[in-house]
């Protein structure tokens, strides 16, 4: 079961789903992590402004976690408590590229949400990074494969504010695995996909940024 709550029924008894928080510029994703034996909690619901999501960890680094995920219109809730937070990895991210403009709602039940942790070199320009992201990462991968997206992500709170991620976003676990059929590795199709782009990992593209065989992702489910 989804953890999004159904809204208040009419006085025929119709449920209907709250609006969702799409995954626009200048949302907020919080992450908080929990143990893998973790179920979905029935108070995991809608919270003022907020939505709150079930994530099963599912292949990648950290698949022995689930995540609780709440996703708000804007940056001004403050929902990582440095008191209450369990793990180092626990953090506030604001979404601040995505390419294509979010118009649908990339949270339903049976998505697949890969996130993928992006180490910088030492020496790596951090502004310039970002205009890397927004002028040729983003526009060349962020809505270049089918039934995917991929958004942008710099941590505002927690051990990793400053750093940045990105999620991919695949519509089922179904066309995940079609282009990946195993966990790293790809499918004959999604590889003729890849070399639609795979020149922006050159050396004088991503390589000036980013360090080489520090790849950290983790494939969440969500419930």
């Amino acid at each position: 079961m989804s953890p999004r709550m159904m809204a208040q029924g009419d006085m025929d008894g119709a449920m209907e789903r709250p609006a969702p928080v799409l995954l626009r510029e200048g949302a907020q994703l919080s992450f908080q992590f929990v143990s893998g034996d973790t179920e979905p909690d029935a108070d995991m619901v809608q919270d003022g402004n907020s939505m709150v999501y079930f994530l099963e960890g599912e292949r990648g680094r950290h698949e022995d976690m689930n995540l609780k995920l709440t996703v708000s219109p804007d940056t001004n809730t403050m929902s990582l408590d440095d008191d209450t937070s369990d793990s180092e990895l626990d953090a506030d991210y604001v979404v601040f590229e995505t390419g294509k403009e979010v118009k649908e709602d990339w949270l339903r039940p049976g998505t697949i949400f890969g996130f993928h942790h992006i180490a910088l070199k030492p020496d790596a320009d951090k502004a310039e990074f970002e205009k890397f992201i927004r002028n040729v990462w983003s526009p060349t991968q962020s809505d270049a494969l089918p039934d995917s997206k991929i958004i942008f992500l710099k941590s505002i709170r927690g051990d990793r504010a400053g750093e940045y991620s990105f999620v991919w976003i695949i519509d089922s676990e179904e066309t995940r695995d079609y282009y990946f059929p195993e966990s790293g590795v790809p499918s004959k199709m999604y590889t003729e996909f890849e070399k639609g782009w795979s020149w922006i990992a050159a050396d004088d593209q991503m390589g000036k940024f980013v360090s080489p065989d520090t790849e950290e992702f983790t494939d969440y489910v969500v419930r």
